[in-house]
């Protein structure tokens, strides 16, 4: 498998441009961290369908194109997209990092190498450490916990890049504001190669 790695120039893509999160001086010293956020697997669906193959192979693409950038990887630490991204970044060589809800250790899936445990019994509570710990996120697909790490990204300033190929609130936000404030606007990308451009070209 070829390993890609970019020399960057900056794309025409829909967003504002105006936040930029890191200070230089810091990023020299540190790796990027990007969330790869979007639908679980049928298993947390309670039967209804879950990410599709197509989304799984879009998560692994991203996790594998990340880690060969030398980004850290965030997830859900759970099945579906999750998995799949971290899994494609393991095999790249990447560091993955699962946050997952409750108090127990061992619960992430077998691709995840740092576990953080949020202590948090309740749905929803972990979205906010997903999104505070990530430098930029990319969602594919997802349900209403996307859209909640998205909504919580937006008004904490940071950049959502949306895969808009595949159904769910990635589709149905890419190029959109969340609200009148028009803080950021999510960016559209086609591709798993074009969203991680989009992402570390805000870091350049």
């Amino acid at each position: 498998m070829s390993v890609e790695r970019f020399h960057l120039t900056v794309i025409s893509l829909p967003y504002s441009g105006e936040i930029f999160l890191l200070n230089s001086k810091k990023q020299m010293n540190k790796k990027l961290q990007i969330g790869i956020i979007g639908s679980a697997g049928s298993d947390d669906y309670r039967g209804a369908r879950g990410a599709t193959q197509k989304m799984q192979d879009l998560a692994f693409d991203l996790g594998r194109i990340l880690a060969c950038n030398n980004c850290n990887v965030v997830t859900g630490g759970k099945s579906g997209i999750m998995q799949a991204a971290a899994k494609g970044a393991k095999e790249s060589g990447g560091i993955t990092i699962g946050v997952v809800k409750g108090k127990e250790r061992f619960t992430s899936n077998n691709y995840v190498d740092v576990e953080v445990i949020s202590g948090m019994e309740a749905n929803g509570m972990d979205e906010l450490l997903i999104v505070n710990m990530c430098d930029a996120l990319i969602a594919v697909g997802g349900g209403a916990g996307t859209l909640q790490e998205m909504c919580l990204a937006y008004r904490n300033n940071k950049p959502v890049i949306a895969l808009a190929s595949e159904e769910g609130w990635a589709q149905i936000m890419a190029g959109k504001y969340f609200d009148n404030r028009r803080r950021m606007k999510v960016i559209k990308t086609g591709s798993a190669k074009e969203a991680v451009e989009a992402a570390l070209n805000l870091f350049k």
